[in-house]
């Protein structure tokens, strides 16, 4: 048994730079299915020089809903963080472009469009019918990236349908996947929280319902699971990294406001719990006891896209004017109660900003040093000469409550220009619809938390990031093609350079603008250790060595 701090230590030195990789054409090896520690706090919990205890349940309480169960491929609430302990995965790759291998011995690269994965021998799934233990092979790796690729429900799945070619088990252990193109981030989506997940081939050709059932190779196994409301996963006697995990089960359970969750908290019928703002949190920092409070930089933000093709935003004056005339000054203070900060194309927190344009020039593209009453009278100057005083377009929203005030400021804010924006507020299903087909004049856009600069700068591509159709009908030739060159790029400092120039023409562009980034929270029991909440991203639900001390 390592104690924890030597266990961070070996991640950090079994990280392996993926570009050299590239470069040797050679194969990686590493011994952890951890992703080395990036990213900040301003609580950061320091590896315990406690030895880790075995045994406990680590209890959480959450008051997003549990939204699809346990299927890695299609749950988008609070299953993200429970089935990445329930499934193994081959491999992971952090924000660095550092690859981190689980279930696989090593990876070569033999060209640069195929990519050679083989497997441990020593991987087990848990002891379940119709599996019953029996070893984990590439005919599930292969079924399981199938599965992800032909799943109707899936929509994040761009890699799958335009870059991979085809997917071998080449031996019981050994799998072959060639890309239709080189693209440098096929290891990431071969890893990633629900795409990599590792499901046996016998569920994937039954086409087994797994929201509530799963058989997986990963730390726990399900025990209990009610739809929307609690989930309980206990320690797996097959895991390879015993004596990983220390806890004998999680929790979580999801309340229908925060008030009763804090009361459960406080009641100490649970151990960790987000926060629902800044405000939540300061009132644990500011209350004695054994409590304390994180701060995670967000990888979401929030955007506005506008259709190219629709008056009045067909107007490049008129984006213009938008853009110079919304505060995030005043959307921080007031929406993100002073823990956000403007962005660019690509979030800033991403790998500590090496991808983002610096703050000074998405600044200086909105005019942010400028008084907010000069720029909107430079706005309504620009609204004037493009004939659009007076102009409405439809703004549209999903229903959910902050995005709702987002919205409601951001109309405020236009009407000081002359345009209004007619809000309509929709379920999140037809809101998503509505946004992947295009069919909006506007449309306020809560982004999930991208862990590369892949995505992000997809939207700004003509085929968009579905790999078909630009959503904001746009379209440039100069941006696509340092988009699709930057696909190609091995080496981090010449993709950079590429994503860079990029995104300089995106600000002003403008087929999306964004709005604002902001900062999570999280308060937790001080007897919960090793919980690294300066993880950030599905980094975080790879954290298998929790432990609770006595």
């Amino acid at each position: 048994m390592t104690s924890d701090s030597s266990y961070w230590a070996s991640v950090t030195q079994a990280r392996v730079s993926r570009r050299r990789m590239l470069a040797a054409g050679g194969t990686v090896v590493a011994t952890t299915a951890a992703i080395s520690v990036v990213g900040c706090g301003d609580s950061e919990q320091k590896p315990s020089t406690d030895q880790p205890r075995s045994g406990g349940t680590l209890r959480t309480g959450t008051t997003l809903p549990i939204a699809s169960g346990v299927d890695p491929q299609i749950e988008t609430g609070s299953g993200l963080a429970i089935f990445p302990r329930i499934y193994g995965y081959l491999l992971h790759v952090d924000a660095q472009d550092a690859v981190v291998l689980d279930h696989a011995a090593s990876v070569e690269q033999p060209d640069a469009t195929t990519y050679i994965v083989r497997l441990r021998q020593d991987i087990r799934f848990q002891d379940i019918a119709p599996v019953n233990g029996r070893a984990v092979s590439a005919e599930d790796a292969a079924a399981s990236i199938l599965r992800y690729r032909d799943n109707p429900i899936v929509t994040n799945k761009t890699w799958h349908t335009t870059i991979l070619d085809k997917v071998e088990p080449v031996d019981a252990t050994t799998l072959r996947i060639t890309t239709r193109r080189p693209y440098v981030y096929s290891l990431r989506e071969l890893g990633a929280i629900g795409a990599g997940a590792i499901l046996p081939k016998e569920l994937v050709a039954s086409q087994t319902d797994i929201t509530a059932f799963s058989i997986g190779s990963g730390p726990f196994r399900l025990d209990q699971i009610r739809p929307a409301e609690y989930a309980r996963i206990v320690r797996s006697d097959s895991y390879y990294r015993s004596p990983v995990p220390h806890l004998d089960a999680m929790e979580w359970s999801v309340f229908t406001n925060d008030d009763a969750k804090i009361a459960e908290f406080n009641a100490r019928q649970i151990d960790v719990m987000p926060n629902r703002d800044a405000a939540e949190a300061q009132s644990f920092r500011d209350a004695a006891g054994d409590v304390e409070v994180s701060a995670e930089p967000s990888l979401s933000c929030v955007s506005l896209g506008i259709r190219y093709d629709r008056a009045p935003l067909s107007d490049g004056r008129v984006r213009g004017a938008v853009d110079l005339a919304l505060d995030r000054d005043a959307l921080i203070r007031d929406i993100a109660f002073d823990n956000g900060e403007v962005l660019g194309p690509v979030n800033p927190h991403l790998d500590e900003g090496y991808w983002s344009l610096p703050a000074s020039d998405v600044i200086a593209a909105h005019s942010g040093t400028v008084p907010i009453e000069d720029r909107r009278a430079s706005a309504r100057a620009l609204v004037e000469a493009a004939g659009a005083v007076g102009a409405t377009f439809r703004l549209q929203v999903p229903k959910i409550p902050q995005l709702i005030d987002v919205a409601t400021v951001v109309r405020q804010q236009l009407l000081a220009i002359g345009l209004e924006a007619v809000l309509e507020e929709l379920d999140l299903v037809v809101w998503f619809t509505n946004f992947r087909r295009g069919q909006f004049d506007a449309t306020l856009i809560s982004h999930l938390p991208y862990e590369s600069p892949d995505i992000p700068t997809r939207f700004y591509h003509s085929a968009g990031p579905g790999g078909t159709a630009s959503m904001f009908a746009f379209a440039d030739g100069t941006i696509d093609g340092l988009i699709e060159r930057s696909w190609g790029e091995t080496d981090r400092t010449a993709r950079q350079k590429s994503l860079l120039e990029a995104q300089k023409l995106m600000l002003y562009a403008r087929p999306m603008i964004q709005l604002f980034t902001g900062t999570g929270y999280t308060t937790a029991r001080t007897s919960v250790r090793n919980r690294h909440p300066e993880l950030i991203g599905s980094a975080a639900q790879y954290n298998y060595e929790q432990w609770i001390a006595k």
